[in-house]
């Protein structure tokens, strides 16, 4: 897939034939999304053209409204591995900047989508805005579409049991640690990337070796141990990982602590994908490593029936990760 970031206006310009695009924040890449890209791949199968997005590399709310930024589901490299196995052929992934916010929205589209990306299509879904304010919607495309030689198709929402699925939505079920619900909604589980650190060795001397991963910013997922799984140098391992700061030990710093029960090889600088199936528990304070280690037993134990369940699923076509 093709990649473009762009931090100005001067950098939206490409020549990729046809651009048929998506356009929004996508945090998530959920169910909702992946009906506008199902679209963008029909339109391009049937009137041909280049499959793409224009998203943003952060939320641009850390420039409209700095003190609302909710945390990003899908971080970039996450979403950009999500459009690549949805079948997007190129994105543009926009650094939102404060000349990009003044911009009026009929500027926007003569600018950014006419002139620069040379648009053929417009995939958008119900609610999508843009422009100064978000004054552009999709009605001000449709009128603009004639003179500027592209078409716009808008995406009702889309539903799951009576519920629409949104970004906000989901959010609000990972900050209290509902991953399985999430999971209905996102289309498959929710999973972070991160390079696994030097540890201090306490999960060795427990008997529960862990890889460590830092955790860089705030996360919309509740802290807790969790059963899951973990894709490492291309393959699948069952998991029980734990997000938080480790209060038995004192760190005070938040990390996911992994521990793979069939992994025993050092992990030090290498990246890996940590897929989160069930919340088992709290994180909380043990009086003793003996304490501690015992409970870890048990969390092995309760994650048994959450990995033999997740075995069965068509990993990795159901995450979108290989």
């Amino acid at each position: 897939m093709r990649v473009l970031q762009a931090t100005g206006l001067d950098d939206l310009r490409w020549d990729v034939p046809k651009p048929v695009l998506a356009m929004g924040t996508m945090d998530g890449v959920h169910l909702g999304h992946q009906e506008i890209l199902r679209r963008v791949r029909e339109r391009v199968a049937a009137v041909g053209g280049t499959a793409g997005v224009v998203t943003f590399v952060r939320h641009p709310l850390e420039v409209l409204r700095p003190g609302q930024v909710p945390a990003l589901i899908t971080p970039l490299p996450i979403k950009l591995a999500l459009l690549r196995r949805l079948g997007m052929e190129a994105t543009v992934a926009i650094h939102f900047s404060p000349a990009m916010a003044d911009l009026e929205a009929e500027e926007f589209v003569r600018r950014v989508l006419v002139e620069g990306l040379q648009v053929a299509g417009l995939c958008v879904g119900y609610d999508f805005g843009f422009g100064k304010g978000r004054q552009g919607d999709a009605s001000l495309l449709r009128a603009l579409s004639p003179g500027a030689g592209y078409w716009v198709e808008v995406v009702p929402p889309v539903s799951l049991d009576g519920v629409v699925v949104s970004s906000r939505m989901i959010r609000a079920l990972l900050a209290e640690g509902r991953v399985e619900e999430a999971q209905r909604f996102l289309g498959r589980p929710y999973c972070l990337e991160g390079e696994v650190q030097p540890g201090a060795g306490r999960g060795r001397a427990l008997g529960f070796p862990t890889a460590n991963v830092a955790v860089p910013e705030p996360l919309p997922l509740l802290d807790g141990v969790y059963a899951g799984r973990v894709l490492l140098r291309g393959a699948f391992q069952d998991a029980m990982m734990n997000l938080g700061d480790a209060p038995t030990f004192g760190t005070g710093v938040p990390r996911l602590e992994i521990h793979m029960p069939a992994w025993n090889e050092p992990l030090y600088g290498r990246r890996l994908t940590a897929f989160f199936l069930r919340r088992l528990r709290d994180t909380q304070r043990f009086a003793s490593a003996e304490a501690l280690a015992a409970q870890l037993s048990r969390d092995r134990e309760a994650s048994e029936a959450v990995w033999q369940a997740a075995r069965a699923l068509p990993w990795p076509d159901w995450t979108l990760h290989s």
